[in-house]
């Protein structure tokens, strides 16, 4: 109740005055202001921001300016440079009365003071004032929406740089991805005050989450301010958290300041399936129903965030019995889940039912899904309306994504030891744009106007004009949806001028924006069907083959985190579970007795790999195995698996006791590589750089065998970025290791800039090698009448 009437008393109209109390005696000109203590009265407690209170009357007793800079001690409100007294943010009169001071200094530093006492008088009174005569403006129609300030999505890196309170401007929201895996406790950011660089100060946090239930979801450390979650946090029970934090000096019973209030915000991940409000169905159609007549609606909500592409439900028709006369009798709205008549020829006499099995699944039906039965009665001609049992709610349920809302609570930049914590920005965010993201402002537009700009990746440098700020206000926006596929983070720079000035009002403003990750991709194999073979004895429990996806959102998010199963496996004879497959690994091995070549000479297996741990995007794949006879042959592998993603460069780190010691400046990995590795070539494996690249232009090269020793050309360097590659695959049978020596020189130099660095190029083994007998054949003489092993006598 008391959110709603402060919402309604936000926006009333008020009547103020400046009324002078002390009128000046001295007939002559004297510079200041034209009163020691200017009265205002106002008709409500709550004060609108932007609202317009009067004016104060000012003279330097010159003919050359009407406009000063004034500044005032409440920072609840401003002081434009025409003498406009402005509520720079809502607020209320506590017991009816405000005072503060507000201030001039001139060109030769002289200070002019005046008292403001800010009254409510009450509507009535104020209606009958003989002073209500200087209405107020309300500056509603140029304010921002003030909605919810916590603004942007997820997931704060660890930064070295804390974030420092800077009086009451700020408010800063973190952002946490719902069901991050750790390691807990997870740090969040580092909060502190001022009062630090004289004291020694002591940090709490209070507030849901801390010492009010859930309590020690999050903790501080009392030393150093640094803010900590302790367990993965889930969106569908709480999407937000409003901690206060708190700051004492050591020995002090007081606190150094105000708490100060820091929003957690819970950013949304695809972690629910979509739930039929219903799990079956029944209607009835008429059997001489026409093509479009709609049967029955059936619904499905997601419990994910309903302004994102996690909660976008799509809907379609999996399979429907029996298929006659038509294997698409009906059809489905994908969006409204609207089921119609799709063709003529519904007949009660030869099908008098339908089952049609829906599916629905959220991500623009290519994410989670989940199933109901619809069960369709056919009726005869004319004897029943169509009838529905669960007639649909009529709410729309394309409900747009995330819409940030823009907030009146700008971003103040506070000297140096500010760092703003990135931004974080959905992937796919639908709009509509531009879309506001935040205030960044300088402490100089309280006596200055100001000109801002942003330049860097995004904004001047490409893509350019990805990001936009208004020249003005400062208002940082985002002109169209993002693709963490393509770049997970930008760097812009703010920039602040005062307006007539040619140089920078301060130093550029970093400002990182980062791209938070969606389940936008599907896992993909690295081959489109794998082949293997396998010997009909071969036992239970023998891998045949391992087939490898992988998926392009983030890897360290549930959103690539893959799972493989058996979808089906052609013949089903002697069981239709031949096969087994290692969820976690890929790897598929023998499930079953009974391999029979002569009977089933080959299988075919369409294997899925699924992200979210199974639950999310599906990709798939065909595996066909042949039955080899027993013992004619060992297991082969045509499509061996080394357990890597092929594109990605395999380097297995030894420990600092096997590893490459550093020679001087060098920077080096171990290097390992998977034998026969089927590319594409030429592959990485590293890069190897020298720490004098910093100074100047190094060109690098190699020397050794596989280099410009036999096997010449099997490893090569890219002599400007010292990127190392391996140009064919390898067998560790022929040689299991490779000592390499990489040179560095400096360009236009004759010299090295450091000594050859050895690198040691390890083959690791795959079993790729049947056992060999050291004979095709043996020959052996026993007498006839030679004991057995039993009875053979024991030497003496």
């Amino acid at each position: 109740m008391g959110t709603i009437w402060f919402t309604v008393w936000c926006v009333l109209f008020f009547s103020v005055q400046a009324s002078p109390v002390w009128p000046a005696k001295d007939p002559k000109c004297a510079p200041g202001f034209e009163s020691k203590i200017i009265i205002f009265k106002v008709t409500g407690k709550y004060l609108r921001q932007g609202t317009e209170l009067g004016k104060v009357n000012f003279t330097d007793c010159t003919d050359g300016t009407d406009e000063f800079v004034f500044t005032s001690d409440d920072e609840d409100f401003m002081v434009q440079t025409d003498g406009t007294l402005m509520v720079k943010r809502c607020t209320v009169l506590q017991k009816g009365q405000r005072n503060f001071n507000i201030y001039y200094w001139d060109s030769l530093g002289q200070e002019a003071t005046a008292s403001v006492v800010l009254q409510h008088n009450g509507d009535h009174e104020a209606a009958q004032s003989p002073q209500n005569n200087f209405p107020l403006k309300d500056f509603t129609n140029k304010l921002e929406d003030a909605a919810d300030p916590q603004i942007s999505i997820p997931e704060f890196a660890i930064s070295s740089q804390g974030l420092k309170r800077r009086k009451r401007e700020w408010l800063i929201p973190l952002n946490i991805v719902e069901n991050h895996r750790g390691p807990f406790p997870q740090f969040i950011a580092q909060i502190r005050s001022d009062e630090a660089k004289m004291k020694t100060m002591q940090y709490s946090i209070t507030g849901p989450g801390a010492d009010q239930p859930p309590v020690g979801l999050f903790s501080m450390d009392k030393d150093n301010g640094n803010l900590y979650v302790t367990q993965e946090l889930d969106r569908e029970k709480r999407d937000k958290y409003l901690l206060q934090v708190h700051a004492v000096a050591l020995g002090s019973t007081g606190a150094a300041e105000e708490p100060m209030d820091v929003p957690v915000n819970v950013i949304d991940q695809n972690d629910n399936k979509p739930v039929f409000n219903q799990s079956s169905y029944v209607a009835e159609v008429p059997e001489a129903s026409p093509t479009g007549e709609e049967v029955i609606q059936v619904v499905a909500t997601d419990a994910d965030d309903p302004d994102s592409y996690n909660a976008i439900i799509r809907y379609r028709i999996i399979s429907q019995e029996p298929e006659e006369p038509s294997a698409s009798m009906f059809t489905i709205d994908p969006v409204t889940g609207a089921i119609s008549v799709n063709a003529s020829g519904l007949d009660r006499e030869k099908t008098p039912q339908y089952t049609l099995r829906v599916q629905a699944a959220d991500m623009e039906g290519e994410g989670m899904t989940g199933f109901t039965e619809v069960i369709i009665k056919v009726t005869d001609s004319n004897d029943n309306a169509p009838v529905v049992t669960d007639p649909s709610d009529a709410a729309d349920p394309q409900i747009p994504i995330l819409d940030f809302p823009i907030s009146s609570r700008g971003l103040k930049r506070r000297k140096r030891e500010w760092l703003i914590p990135p931004l974080n920005i959905v992937e796919n965010h639908r709009g509509p744009f531009p879309l506001f993201i935040a205030q960044i402002r300088s402490d100089e537009d309280k006596m200055k106007m100001m000109h801002y700009s942003i330049s860097g990746p995004g904004a001047d440098q490409p893509p350019a004009g990805l990001f936009t700020i208004d020249t003005g206000t400062g208002n940082l926006y985002v002109t169209q949806e993002l693709d963490r596929e393509k770049r997970d983070k930008y760097l812009l720079q703010v920039h602040a001028v005062a307006f007539g000035s040619t140089r920078a009002a301060e130093e550029p403003m970093d400002v990182p924006v980062n791209v938070i990750d969606q389940n936008d991709n599907k896992p993909v194999f690295n081959q489109s069907s794998y082949v293997a073979e396998v010997p009909e004895a071969s036992p239970t429990g023998e891998e045949v083959i391992q087939v490898v996806a992988t998926d392009a959102d983030d890897p360290d998010s549930y959103n690539a985190i893959i799972r493989y199963r058996i979808i089906s496996q052609e013949p089903e004879e002697p069981s239709a579970s031949m096969f087994t497959i290692d969820p976690v690994t890929g790897a598929i091995s023998v499930n079953a007795s009974g391999l029979d070549r002569e009977k089933t000479p080959q299988y075919t297996l369409r294997v899925q790999a699924a992200d979210m741990e199974g639950e999310g995007m599906t990709g798939f794949t065909e595996v066909i195995i042949k039955v080899t006879d027993s013992n004619d042959n060992a297991p082969v592998v045509t499509d061996p698996s080394d357990g890597a993603d092929p594109q990605i460069s395999i380097l297995d780190f030894p420990t600092s006791s096997q590893g490459l010691k550093r020679k001087k400046r060098w920077i080096i990995p171990p290097l390992s590589i998977v034998e026969n590795h089927r590319g594409p070539f030429p592959q990485f494996i590293a890069q190897i750089c020298s720490d004098e690249a910093k100074m100047m232009t190094m060109q690098y090269s190699i020397t050794g065998p596989g280099a410009d020793q036999p096997p010449v050309g099997l490893f090569t360097m890219d002599k400007d970025t010292g990127n190392l590659y391996v140009t064919q695959e390898l067998d560790r049978e022929k040689r299991n290791m490779y000592p390499l020596q990489v040179h560095a020189v400096a360009l236009g130099s004759t010299g090295a800039a450091e000594e050859p660095m050895d690198v040691p190029v390890n083959v690791i083994d795959q079993n790729d090698s049947k056992p060999v007998f050291n004979q095709s054949s043996y020959v052996a003489e026993v007498p006839g009448a030679s004991p057995t092993a039993r009875e053979a006598p024991t030497s003496s």
